[in-house]
């Protein structure tokens, strides 16, 4: 498993960044909301949370089911 934050992104993708990894760790804060939303957008916000969301399920999936590579 990969620990740590991404690094070496900027701008709107250092956001993205942020808020999929406390995404991935259950919510975001208000204070990555406000900026995630200034920065990108609601409606991209919502469509980031779909995304994570939906590999999520998709990971857990594999997981449960065993996938090979």
């Amino acid at each position: 498993m990969r620990t740590g934050a991404p690094s070496g992104f900027a701008g709107d993708e250092a956001m993205v960044v942020a808020a999929t990894t406390q995404l991935l760790h259950g919510d975001l804060d208000d204070t990555t909301w406000d900026d995630a939303s200034r920065a990108l957008g609601a409606a991209v916000v919502f469509e980031l949370t779909t995304l994570v969301g939906y590999y999520s399920t998709l990971a857990l999936q594999l997981r449960v089911f065993r996938a090979e590579p």
